[in-house]
């Protein structure tokens, strides 16, 4: 029994440090759109070894991934299927925009990758300037 408490409970914490991407670039933009939040869209492409270095060790960071889950839209997109309006699409990966749900920018293209706290960052940073741009309308 106890054993099996112990599995729930590290399936538990293992599931809480995960991000709730959508995979498509419509979806995310009606969901920002609804829920007035600004979108991360982390474009990516298979065999990109600093995409798989996010996706195991910075993504899984709790703080981040709740902090993301919470204040913004994620889409992971893959670089070559996006999907994403043409003035997003980049040919390189990892790169995220940070844009509101009409697709528009927030922040400049951020091309690479950041350790977790650096990413909370500029999360945080791009979240207030949403905000700001929203005041202003």
């Amino acid at each position: 029994m106890k054993n099996l408490l112990f599995i729930l409970l590290m399936a538990l914490t293992v599931n809480a440090a995960e991000i709730n991407w959508l995979y498509t670039y419509k979806e995310a933009s009606a969901v920002a759109t609804k829920e007035n939040k600004p979108m991360v869209i982390y474009m990516h492409r298979p065999g990109c070894e600093s995409c798989d270095f996010l996706s195991e060790k910075v993504f899984t960071d709790e703080n981040l991934s709740t902090y993301i889950n919470q204040h913004y839209v994620p889409a992971l997109l893959n670089v070559s299927k996006s999907g994403a309006p043409k003035h997003l699409v980049v040919s390189a990966s990892p790169v995220f925009q940070f844009v509101n749900g009409k697709g528009e920018k927030i922040e400049e293209t951020l091309y690479g990758g950041k350790n977790a706290r650096a990413f909370l960052k500029i999360l945080q940073e791009v979240e207030a300037k949403f905000y700001a741009q929203q005041e202003k309308k």
